[in-house]
């Protein structure tokens, strides 16, 4: 007894449905391609595209961020020139001088002066223009004054002096007249290189007192303590 196929369960399908495909025919075979190769199911030949190219469009060049780096300045190149420049030009100056201009000559004195070898307080006149030493070599009080000593050498003269004391505890000062010892000064100007010595008198009251050298006309120029 012959079996029968099982029949749908929805009732027979309609002739050419997609759910039925036809099988092909024994000993069909695919159409071969325009270029007689046989298709490939599953292998696509990729695209040719360079790296950065938009697709559909031309393939673009390749960009460096230095090419957007604003021009380098040649101002430390020009900078450096000139230094080279003008220590070259020192360097050769240098060389060139002459070997005598390197030692200077010592430069004259404004006004040539005749050193004393006095010793003493150095004085100055008001205006310059005189200087010199001075010293009190010796003094003895007497009941009536002062009597004192005095060496005067003129470094820059003519030195034209004169004297002046007053006791510390007070405020009167008092001209010199010649003393009672010898030598006794000339009062006349003492030249450059020349130096005077003589015994003065001050009528002031005895203790710490103060004798100032001045010029002729009452210009104080220096002055030494004596002790009481």
């Amino acid at each position: 007894m012959s079996q029968q196929p099982p029949a749908h369960p929805f009732g027979e399908p309609p002739q050419g449905s997609p759910t039925s495909p036809t099988a092909p025919q024994h000993g069909w075979t695919p159409a071969p391609l325009s270029d007689g190769s046989r298709p490939s199911v599953g292998a696509r030949s990729p695209a040719s595209t360079e790296p950065g190219a938009p697709l559909g469009g031309p393939a673009l060049r390749s960009v460096n961020i230095d090419e957007f780096a604003p021009p380098r300045s040649r101002l430390p190149l020009l900078v450096t020139v000139v230094v080279l420049v003008i220590a070259a030009l020192i360097w050769g100056a240098t060389l060139l001088r002459p070997a005598s201009s390197a030692v200077s000559a010592p430069s004259p004195s404004a006004s040539p002066t005749t050193k004393s070898s006095a010793s003493g307080l150095p004085f100055l006149s008001p205006d310059e223009r005189f200087s010199g030493r001075w010293e009190i070599v010796d003094h003895r009080w007497t009941d009536s004054g002062l009597e004192v000593e005095i060496t005067l050498a003129a470094e820059r003269g003519p030195v034209n002096y004169s004297f002046i004391a007053f006791n510390n505890a007070g405020v009167d000062a008092t001209e010199s007249t010649a003393g009672s010892e010898q030598p006794q000064f000339s009062g006349q100007p003492i030249p450059s290189g020349q130096k005077e010595s003589g015994w003065l008198f001050f009528p002031i009251e005895r203790g710490p007192a103060t004798i100032i050298l001045a010029t002729s006309g009452g210009n104080q120029m220096s002055a030494l303590p004596v002790s009481g």
